[in-house]
Formats: C-alpha cells, structure tokens, sequence
C-alpha cells in the first residue's frame, strides 16, 4: 500500500501543472516560466548568503583562535658560569627551544575595515540578485517571443480558415454548375487546386502552432494543447515595466569603486588588537628551570604599517580611472538608450499608421470579393479573378495581424529592451 501512495505521489509530481479557468494571460506565463526556472529560490538563498554574511561583519566580537608551535635553535646562549660566587642551581641554557599552545586575539580597532567589508558584502548580494534580475527578463523574453508567436500562428490559421471556407462553397457551386452543363471545367480545377494550397498551408501553420506550444509549455512548465487559449495583451499597457538593470549595474559598480578606495586607505592606518597566549614549553632564558612548564601572557599589539602607504597613492589613482571610465559608460548608455527609445517610437507610430491603412484596404478587399463572386456566379467574370481578389484579402487580413503583433512586440521591447545591452 505505501508502495502504491508513493508512485501515486511521483507521477503527480512528475506530471506538468496544467492551467484552467480561462485564457492565459501573458502574465501568467511570465510568472510561471519564473517559478519553474527556480528564480525565488534563488532570491531566497542569496538572502541566506547575505544575512550568514552580514552577521559574520557586523558582529564586533571578531576574535582568533589558533593553536601555535614554535622550535628554534639559538645561535648564542648565556653561560650561568659567570654567576658561580652566588648560592644558586644554574643550568646551562639549551640552545633548542621548544613550545606550543593557543593564541587568542581580538580586534579593537582596524581603521573602519570591519564597517566597509559588510558594505561590500551588501554590494556583492545586490549584484547577485541583479544578475537573478536578468535572468528573470530573459525569461520574459523567451516567453513574450513564443506566446506572441502563437497568436500570429492561430490569427493566421483562422484567415487561411475563413479563405478555405469561401473557396470550398464556391467550389461546390462551381462543381453544381459544371454537372449541370453551364460552366466549363476550368473553373472547378482552379478551385480544387486552390483548396489543395489552402489544406496544405493550414496544416504547416497548425504544425508550427503546435511545436510553439511544446515549447511555450516546457519554458513554463504548464501543460499546453490546442485547446488552451490565450489572451491578447491590451496596446496601451502591454506588461509590467522593469528597471534598468544596465543603469543599476554600474551604480552598483560606482559604490564598489568608492568602497574599494576607503579600504585601500584604511589598510594603511595602524591596527590595535588584544591578545592572549596559554602554553607549554621550555622557557629559552630560565637558568633555575630546565623543565618544561605552562605559561601565559596577555597584551596588546600595535601594528603600524609602514610601506603600505606606498601603495595607497597608486591604488587610489588605478581606482579613480576605472570611476572616469565608469562615468564615460554611463555617458553612452544614456545616449544608447535615448537612441533606441526613439527607434522604437518611430516603430510603434509606423506600425500604427500600418494598421490604419490596412483597415481601409481590407474593406475594399470585402468588397471587391463580394462583387466578384456575384459575378462569377452569374458568368460575368471568371472564378480566377474571384481566387486573386480572396488570395489578396486574405494576405491583407493576414498583414493587419502581423502589423498588430509587431506593434506590441515593439511595446514590449521598449519596455524591456535596456536588459540586453
């Protein structure tokens, strides 16, 4: 039985969520392909990392403590002869020495060092999670490109549809007229021709449609099929606008620069920290004493750099230049980003002027293929002058939905463009 349960529970788990209650929205999709790359959880580990960091800087009890062993051998060692008129018990002086134990220290005072290493650490868990950003938009990316690619695809399978249609009643009228004696065969060949393209050209579109979705449902980890339907993004507000991450990239970058200058400048101040030391040897100096026995000190160390400052003068310009360089950067972005904002306008506004034109020319289009199929149903005019007029509303048909993707393909991309740079 618990057999059972436990294949039971992987194949629900194993098996891809599937999505009800509606159209899927553009949205949806985003925030799904989000959740089944794992993003949140990479935010959620980058917050553990950052706060495991923080407490290990931000704490000021940053004490050491290492277990030390020390031989050496002394070059020169006192002779105890010399005190020979005195009443004590001198040993010679051993030139090996030995001893060992533990050595605690204490930091009291670093030159700020501790306050801008957790600043760093803050920094570098930005950038982090800048990057996860990114990620997240090419994500988005990924999914506007195949979810507005699907709704190019289906637009398309419904014209080539409603074009079928049409042909298959006039091939039906034209066959009716052909078995009566009133038209010639011509007519019927050209339409049953024409019905072969058409079949042939839904089925490539509805193939196309279809590996869309497969692909569109791995990204998103949704089960996708012909009949799920999908939502047509509104014009006027086509997703939600993201930040820059280019323009926070090198603001993020700036504060390093300012936070590497402070540390160069505080690795050459002077360094105060308390130490402690328990251990066990043979003390080098004790003429009373051969043997081997516990000791402690306790004390303070200065530590007062002296050539570090050498450096600092030279650190401080390689990181003024790489801030020079970083303004300069900055410069371009902005004129990059004021060009591609323009470009895109004048995209948007093409596409728009387009779609105006092309309402107009596929009404004329309406009307041409009415007429003529009055015609052409009366022998005025010939079924291939019909086929051309339908062929070219169909192709206008088919060119507004282009023109209307493409517009809010644009929209998306003014939106979100900044993240590929």
């Amino acid at each position: 039985m618990r057999k059972l349960s436990g294949l039971f529970l992987f194949f629900i788990l194993s098996v891809p969520p599937s999505f009800g209650g509606g159209p899927l929205s553009l949205e949806a999709c985003r925030e799904a392909a989000r959740q089944a790359g794992r993003l949140e959880e990479l935010y959620a580990l980058n917050d553990v990392d950052r706060e495991a960091g923080a407490a290990m800087e931000d704490s000021p009890f940053r004490y050491s403590l290492r277990a030390y062993g020390l031989v050496h051998y002394l070059s020169e060692a006192p002779n105890p002869a010399s005190m020979t008129d005195f009443p004590f018990v001198l040993h010679a002086i051993p030139r090996f020495q030995y001893n060992s134990g533990f050595l605690l220290s204490q930091p009291l005072y670093s030159g700020g060092q501790r306050k801008l290493k957790a600043e760093q650490n803050e920094l570098s868990h930005a950038q982090e999670r800048l990057e996860i950003d990114r990620q997240g938009i090419e994500l988005d990316g990924a999914v506007d490109e195949l979810y507005l690619g699907i709704l190019l695809s289906r637009k398309r399978e419904e014209i080539l549809s409603r074009q079928l249609n049409a042909v298959r009643i006039k091939l039906s009228d034209a066959r009716e007229a052909y078995g009566a004696g009133v038209s010639y065969k011509d007519a019927v060949l050209a339409l049953e021709a024409q019905t072969t393209s058409l079949e042939a050209e839904l089925s490539g579109s509805t193939a196309q449609t279809q590996a869309a979705l497969a692909m569109l449902s791995a990204l998103t980890g949704l089960q996708m099929d012909e009949s799920t339907t999908f939502e047509m993004p509104l014009g006027e507000d086509p997703g939600t606008a993201v930040s820059d991450p280019a323009f926070a990239r090198l603001d993020l970058e700036a504060r390093r620069i300012e936070l590497d200058k402070q540390l160069v400048r505080a690795s050459a101040l002077p360094s105060l920290q308390a130490v402690g030391a328990v251990g066990y040897g043979r003390p080098s100096l004790d003429f009373f004493n051969r043997r081997p026995d516990v000791y402690w000190a306790v004390g303070l160390t200065l530590m007062i750099p002296i050539s570090d400052w050498r450096d600092v003068h030279l650190g401080r310009n390689r990181l003024d230049a790489a801030a020079r360089k970083l303004a300069l950067q900055r410069e371009n972005l902005e004129r990059q980003k004021q060009v591609a904002l323009l470009k895109y306008d004048g995209e948007i506004a093409r596409y728009a002027q387009l779609l105006e034109a092309n309402g107009q020319t596929v009404a004329k289009y309406e009307e041409l293929c009415d007429e003529l199929d009055a015609l052409s149903a009366q022998g005025a005019a010939p079924v291939s002058d019909y086929l051309t007029a339908l062929e070219q509303l169909s192709a206008a048909r088919l060119d507004g939905e282009v023109y209307s993707i493409l517009k809010l393909q644009q929209q998306l991309l003014r939106k979100r463009y900044i993240s590929q740079l």
